[in-house]
């Protein structure tokens, strides 16, 4: 994942002067967590999502194993982008909104996540709101996406069919639910694709999809939308 011409000691320089700058935007637990796994990303393409945006933001990343970049790939394969679209648990850092934001030539893409470290931004269309969206909202938008959201994902599934928008979702383990649903991990997973493919039939969204990122990006989970 990490680029072969970026040095241990340059991932140990550069992640420790990131966090020094964003001392008050992650919790001790969060930086030991960074810190104890700095260089995660020279053997392994599957790394912890806050770990993988800190790589990104310091260009780390190998454009052809930058899940992000494949994410987005896969987006504009069967979506038209230049359109208004909402990101739901867009992360501390907004990676993949900005990655869509540098190809979206018409339209926005506004990222909701209540834990972003900065609600600026130097890209006209990229839109970044600090809090978390609700399933009741009304969207002036024209889609919705997540990346392994979390329990963000059944609030995207609801929006989609509320306001009768296309959406694309990468799931993930599923290990923030509640702990009362009492979910294994393949048990959520299943239990999200239903709720999705639910959602497509009654908001009219078409049919559900679903592709996995596997080979490539080492990721097992799938990624669903749906197909008009």
């Amino acid at each position: 994942m990490i680029r072969e011409d970026i040095t241990g000691i340059r991932i140990f320089y550069q992640i420790d002067k990131f966090l020094r700058e964003h001392t008050d935007d992650y919790s001790l637990a969060e930086k030991k967590l960074i810190l104890d796994n700095r260089t995660w990303g020279k053997t392994s393409a599957l790394v912890v999502d806050i770990l993988r945006q800190v790589y990104d933001e310091l260009d780390m990343l190998d454009p052809d194993k930058n899940i992000y970049e494949g994410f987005a790939n896969l987006l504009e394969e069967n979506f038209d982008i230049n359109r208004n679209i909402v990101e739901i648990g867009g992360g501390k850092i907004p990676s993949l909104a900005k990655k869509i934001a540098l190809r979206q030539t018409n339209g926005t893409i506004t990222a909701y996540d209540d834990k972003l470290i900065t609600t600026d931004s130097n890209l006209p269309n990229l839109l970044l709101e600090k809090r978390r969206l609700q399933k009741d909202e009304s969207l002036n938008a024209d889609m919705i996406i997540g990346f392994m959201p979390c329990d963000g994902t059944q609030t995207a599934i609801d929006l989609a069919k509320r306001n009768r928008i296309d959406f694309m979702i990468a799931l993930c383990e599923g290990s923030c639910q509640n702990d009362m649903l009492a979910f294994m991990e393949d048990d959520w997973e299943s239990s999200m694709i239903y709720e999705a493919r639910k959602a497509v039939r009654d908001g009219h969204l078409g049919e559900l999809k679903k592709v996995k990122m596997a080979k490539k990006y080492q990721n097992p989970y799938p990624i669903i939308y749906n197909q008009r």
